[in-house]
Order: C-alpha cells, then structure tokens, then sequence
C-alpha cells in the first residue's frame, strides 16, 4: 500500500515536471517569437525611415536644382540689365557729349551776336532800342549817335536796324559791374543791375569823412580798414559776438562815433551822432532791399 503511494506519487511529480517543462518551453518559444517579431519590427522602421529619408533627399535635389535654373535665369537677366543700364549710360554721354558741343555753339553765336550789336563808341551792348544803323550797316546805340558814324564817318541818317533789337532781346547780357561776370537774359539783367552785389555805391560815412564809391562786395572791408570816418580802426570791436554793448558818451569835441559790424555772415554799419539834446542811432544792413526785410531793430 505504502509502496503504491509512493508510486502514485512519483508518477504525480514526474507528470508535473514534465508540464512545467512543457510550459517553460512555451514560454521560451513565445519570448523567441517575441524577438523575432521585435527584429523584424526595428528593421521595418529602420526601411521606411530610410525610404523617408530618400524621398526627402529627392526633393531637395529637385529644389537645388530649380534653384540651379532659376540662377542662371537671374544671372542672364543681370547680364541683360547691365548691359542695357552700359547702353543707356553710352547714349547718355552721347547726348551730353551732343548738348556740350551744342551749347559750345550757341554760345559762340551768341558772342558773335554781342560783338556785332556792341556800340563802337562807348563798347556796350544796347539793352533797348531803337539801335541807329548808318548807310554803311555799322550799328550805333541811342545814347552815343552823332551826326556821322563812328565805325566810317559816314554822315548819319535816320536807318534803324529791327534785327539788332531782336538780337539784343534774345542775347545773354554780360553784367556791367567790375568783378562780376554773370550772362543772363535781358529780363533777369534789368533785375540783376539793381541787386547786383558788385554794384557801386557809396561809403555810408559822411561826404565830409570819406564819401568813395566803390563796389557795395569791398564796403565793409573799407570801413574796417581804410575809411576815416570809422572808428574800428580806433577800437577793437568783436565780430560775430552778440549782443554788443557800446559806450555811447561822446568825448570833447566828439560827435559821432561808427562801427562796421559781422554776424553770421551779416555785414550792418551803426552810427552814433551827436545832435543836442539828443543822440541819434543808425543801423544800416550792408545788402539790398531784399535782404533787409529779413532784420529788424529794436533800441533798449
């Protein structure tokens, strides 16, 4: 009895064994299984990221190559412009060229005009007509016509040449004034006689101290220097300081006092004269009419 149980027994452990055995196997073939399906997984994503990565770079080829042609498209087109902008630039300096010797010519006529309708006598070219003409064709202006010509001595008549007062109207004049050398047209040369900085005038200190005309450009370098009814060269007065306190007590005998003074560029001549009971003071702006809306004075 003893000895079947025993058998009974190990015939239980052994068909225990042996399942555990046959499980233990399963086990191992599914984790087998397991990996092998795991490797085959990598493998499959390690492909398609491969393939993804190909298509990818497929693209971008295709890009670089678009690229590639668009480049050589803009690098024809920049040639194209540069070539045309050399063209434009050649015909540019041509036209230029053309205007240069154009107005080269027209200004040569058109001293060849001032030369022929300058007055012989007083070497002035007319602004205005009527221009006296003697039998011979030479040209006198109004102001110096005589009795004969001054060009032949042919007696003069009563001739006036039309042409020459369209030439006159049509000219650049020369100004007249030392040291100035604008041409312009006869319009623009009336206007400019009258504000002409180079126009003479006179000295603004008294007849009695100076009274020299010269040109209105050199007046205020004549007061510092050269005018004796200045008193710049008695007394140091500083330029292009403001504001500028005066002494104004007169001394002895003295009865007026003049100064030139600067700033920024603004030439202006103050006077001081004495005139009992009162002092009277002057300031001139060295310019025109023009320039002289622009200031004001005011006495404190």
């Amino acid at each position: 009895m003893e000895a079947k149980r025993v058998k009974s027994t190990n015939i239980y452990v052994e068909t225990k064994k042996r399942k555990l055995q046959n499980e233990k196997q399963v086990v191992e073939d599914v984790d087998e299984k397991g990996k092998e399906d795991s490797g085959e997984n990598e493998t499959e994503l390690a492909s398609n990221k491969i393939q993804e990565l190909q298509e990818h770079i497929y693209v971008i080829e295709k890009e670089n190559d678009v690229i590639k042609k668009d480049r050589v498209v803009i690098t024809k087109d920049r040639d194209a412009i540069k070539k045309e902008r050399d063209a434009i630039k050649k015909d540019r300096d041509a036209i230029k060229k053309d205007r240069d010797a154009i107005k080269k010519d027209s200004d040569a006529f058109k001293e060849i005009c001032r030369d022929q309708v300058e007055c012989p006598d007083c070497l002035e070219v007319p602004t205005s007509g009527p221009v006296h003409v003697c039998p011979n064709g030479h040209l006198v202006c109004s102001t110096c016509k005589g009795a004969s010509c001054p060009t032949c001595r042919t007696r003069m008549l009563s001739g006036k040449s039309l042409l020459a007062v369209t030439v006159i109207e049509n000219i650049e004049h020369e100004c007249r004034h030392e040291d100035c050398e604008e041409l312009l047209p006869l319009e623009e040369y009336k206007l400019h006689l009258k504000l002409c900085p180079h126009r003479s005038v006179r000295c603004p200190a008294p007849q009695e101290l100076c009274g020299k005309d010269l040109a209105l450009s050199k007046v205020y370098d004549h007061i510092l220097s050269e005018c004796k009814g200045s008193s710049n060269k008695k007394k140091h007065v500083p330029n292009d300081e403001f504001p500028v306190k005066f002494n104004k007590r007169f001394r002895g005998n003295q009865s007026s006092r003049r100064f030139g003074l600067s700033w920024k560029g603004v030439q202006l001549y103050l006077s001081f004269d004495k005139v009992p009971p009162f002092q009277v003071i002057n300031v001139q702006l060295i310019g025109n009419a023009a320039e002289c809306k622009d200031y004001e004075v005011s006495i404190t």
